[in-house]
């Protein structure tokens, strides 16, 4: 059972993390607006930025796997398909994000705005950011959902597979963004701008311990469904349990992916912003995001393996 035995290996895992990815980072950055205005305008830059860049590489992981990509204008050929429909997510999403992108320049930058006079225009934005937001939530169900679309894989054939994959899409969006505030925490100078991006980080650590939770209760009913399902589903299960992936699984998804990031989530929302603590927060903060963003990568790649070494 060994990897190079898998037809989808690491490419279209990497393919399925930065798509769920950037649709997360867009759901997450439409959501803060919404609920927020311009407060934590940290969260809508880096949400954009981390978007668009994600369904980039995403693209960039289904093309890397394809062996032809000059038949690359036959994946719009079918209305009716899977490939076609993601396809056209991806390829709307990304003018899209990039043109979300104009609205929320650096603030080192900010002589950016004389290209893109529309970008001081919030109500151009906040329809962006719906479409978007759609756009986004097509993007990250259709990870999971294409993968149910293969009758002969009972293992992928579920909806528990889209809601696992949905909570980890926006769980690894939501820290990636959290890594980049943490980062651009030393860079600030103000004391004002300092409090308000410990703020941001605390939201941020807030809202991923309860995703982390919603994955957690997902992995679990996942794999009950699978054990008492058919023979070959239960044989996927197995590998990962207690099969030849189990170190992978154990090790690397729940304990460096879940276990870790739960607790520092934790404890940071606990006492992140306590004098004596706070200056612990950003290097923590790196900590659990990089756990993280490693989990749902292995995540997916044990889910494809799973489903194709049974």
């Amino acid at each position: 059972m060994a990897a190079e035995n898998l037809t989808w290996g690491w490419l279209i895992a990497s393919a399925l993390f930065f798509g769920g990815m950037g649709g997360g980072a867009f759901i997450t950055a439409a959501v803060a607006s919404y609920l927020t205005g311009d407060r934590f305008k940290e969260i809508l830059k880096f949400g954009a930025y981390i978007g668009t860049v994600s369904a980039l590489l995403c693209v960039l992981s289904f093309a890397s796997d394809t062996p032809t990509p000059e038949r690359s204008p036959f994946l719009y050929s079918n209305p009716n398909s899977m490939i076609t429909f993601g396809t056209t997510v991806l390829t709307t999403i990304i003018p899209l994000g990039i043109f979300y992108v104009t609205f929320l320049p650096p603030d080192s930058l900010p002589w950016l705005r004389l290209f893109f006079p529309w970008s001081r225009s919030n109500k151009a934005r906040n329809i962006v950011e719906i479409l978007l937001f759609l756009a986004g939530v097509s993007l990250i169900s259709y990870t999971g959902i294409v993968l149910g679309a293969v009758a002969a894989k009972p293992f992928w054939s579920t909806p528990m597979l889209t809601a696992l994959f949905f909570a980890s899409g926006t769980s690894t969006a939501v820290m990636a963004i959290g890594f980049f505030a943490a980062f651009l925490y030393p860079q600030v100078t103000l004391e004002s701008s300092k409090k308000m991006l410990v703020e941001t980080l605390h939201r941020i650590d807030v809202a991923d311990g309860y995703l982390v939770l919603i994955e957690i209760l997902a992995i679990t009913l996942y794999l009950l469904e699978m054990i008492y399902g058919p023979p070959v589903a239960a044989n996927s299960a197995a590998l990962l349990i207690s099969g030849p992936l189990r170190f992978l699984f154990w090790g690397g998804f729940v304990f460096i992916g879940l276990a870790i990031p739960l607790l520092l989530l934790i404890l940071l929302a606990w006492r992140g912003r306590a004098r004596t603590f706070i200056r612990f927060y950003p290097g923590l903060m790196m900590v659990a995001s990089v756990c993280v963003l490693a989990g749902g990568f292995i995540m997916r790649y044990l889910v494809l393996a799973a489903g194709q070494l049974a």
